[in-house]
């Protein structure tokens, strides 16, 4: 019998529109650390819907982050966006054991998800009691289209790794969402706010080449989702047009900085104002959804993630746009890091690695 054993790591790989991100961790006691990453540029088009349309180029783009890193562990946690999942809460007879929720969650998912059960992946969580009856428990399905899941696990295994954990990108950035809470601000004053009463509400705000995705978390727990057809792309577009270059000397030049002085407040400066106004019509949905009680709670502080949160002082503007705290989200804040790491690199990038760091956290469930 081992009286002292340790889990095989697991990678987070986060394959974006833009890059592959590769995150390695360790543990020791409560304090985490950061083995090794890459982050790998993806070319233009190898993403299609969300979803790896060039497996072969991916799979190249995965290698090389692998290499470049020094990771040693090829089990692999990956996710599917958000926006291909379906989740819904159903009750079943409390008395059902998860080999009879395994059983009869087929029918149960043929009532609430649009595709033949045969086209999908199904899994579940049992919640816990029901609030509607003593009877009844509630249990969280959830389902996505089976391209979702088989186009990610042919790539990784393309790239030589091996997959082991298919998650969803909400319940990943819920992990790393519990690494970055204790840097929160503590809402203070009168009234009533989720801070005391609740936990707070924070939205958690995801900025991506083609996509953002809002998330409102309560206390740690994701209670509200919206995808944003708007990204990082807007501004390499303008870029390109406004100075005369192609779509990747537009993207490096936004990458070094070096343009003309006009950038900043011809094309920068609007562009972080913009982007500010469409979070804040992101919070409006929630504002106007049946979660929010008008009046009563509110959102206490946003925290940017993604490509965008590297702008360098988007975090001021949609404080002084919205009226929220802001903060560009670390979760490697108060984490060590192996000697082979770059750690000044690993603190500039650390929002892009929100969501790997998040796949990677699953070596330690």
């Amino acid at each position: 019998m081992a009286l002292f054993t340790r889990k095989e790591p697991i990678l987070g790989i986060d394959i974006s529109p833009s890059a592959v991100k590769l995150i390695e961790l360790s543990r020791s006691g409560t304090r985490f650390r950061v083995e090794a990453f890459a982050i790998e540029p993806l070319g233009e088009g190898v993403m299609e819907d969300r979803n790896p349309a060039d497996t072969d180029d991916i799979a190249e783009a995965i290698k090389r982050a692998w290499r470049t890193s020094g990771a040693r562990a090829r089990r692999v946690a990956i996710a599917v966006p958000t926006s291909g999942v379906i989740t819904r809460t159903v009750p079943m007879p409390a008395e059902f054991k998860e080999s009879d929720i395994e059983t009869n969650i087929a029918i149960e998912a043929s009532q609430y998800i649009p595709y033949p059960v045969e086209e999908i992946y199904l899994d579940f969580e049992v919640k816990g009691p029901s609030q509607v009856s003593a009877d009844m428990q509630d249990v969280m399905l959830v389902a996505t289209r089976k391209e979702n899941v088989d186009t990610r696990e042919a790539t990784l295994k393309n790239a030589g790794l091996i997959p082991a954990i298919v998650d969803v990108e909400a319940y990943a950035l819920e992990n790393t969402f519990r690494l970055l809470m204790d840097g929160l601000p503590k809402k203070e004053g009168g009234g009533l706010s989720l801070s005391k009463a609740h936990g707070g509400l924070t939205a958690l705000i995801d900025i991506g080449a083609t996509m953002t995705n809002l998330y409102i978390l309560q206390d740690d727990s994701i209670i509200f989702t919206r995808e944003q057809g708007f990204g990082c792309d807007l501004l390499t577009v303008r870029i390109a047009e406004a100075y005369g270059l192609s779509r990747e000397q537009a993207e490096q030049a936004k990458r070094t900085g070096q343009l003309a002085d006009d950038y900043g407040p011809m094309i920068l400066e609007p562009f972080k104002q913009m982007l500010a106004e469409q979070i804040g019509h992101g919070l409006q949905f929630f504002f106007s959804s049946d979660l929010f009680v008008s009046g009563r709670y509110t959102v206490d502080s946003i925290v940017l993630v993604g490509g965008g949160a590297l702008i360098m002082g988007l975090d001021r503007v949609v404080a002084d746009v919205l009226g929220y705290t802001t903060l560009v989200g670390n979760p490697f804040k108060n984490m060590g890091s192996a000697g082979r790491v770059n750690s000044n690199a690993l603190l500039r990038d650390a929002p892009l690695l929100a969501l790997a760091c998040g796949l990677a956290l699953r070596s330690f469930d």
